[in-house]
């Protein structure tokens, strides 16, 4: 999978504080903006490859050719095992049959 380098996903900072219903709109609005920080996809993944050694797994991201979704798979750093996908590929390929059984990717004009 190829990722941008100008991808980036908004996450609040885990240590920021919960922030109470009785503030105003506009004040609640900036101290969330405060609190966030921006990362490109490669930085998270190392960020949380770096936390899932302790449990001696790591995360894999590839692209499903045929319906371009992204799926994350943890693996076992001994034996290379598949944990968990997430979403399942069997998932994907199976809303892939249904949907060309239904006509929703045509590639030719009839």
């Amino acid at each position: 999978m190829k990722v941008e380098s100008n991808s980036s996903f908004t996450f609040p900072n885990p240590g920021s504080k919960e922030i109470t219903s009785s503030t105003s709109t506009s004040q609640t609005e900036r101290e969330i903006n405060k609190e966030k920080e921006t990362y490109t996809a490669p930085e998270l993944m190392e960020k949380l490859n770096k936390r899932l050694s302790e449990t001696g797994t790591h995360i894999q991201v590839k692209l499903h050719d045929k319906t371009n979704t992204i799926l994350v798979s943890v693996v076992s750093n001994d034996t290379n095992e598949v944990i968990r996908e997430i979403p399942p590929e069997k998932m994907i390929e199976m809303m892939y049959n249904m949907c060309l059984q239904v006509g929703i990717f045509l590639d030719e004009k009839m």
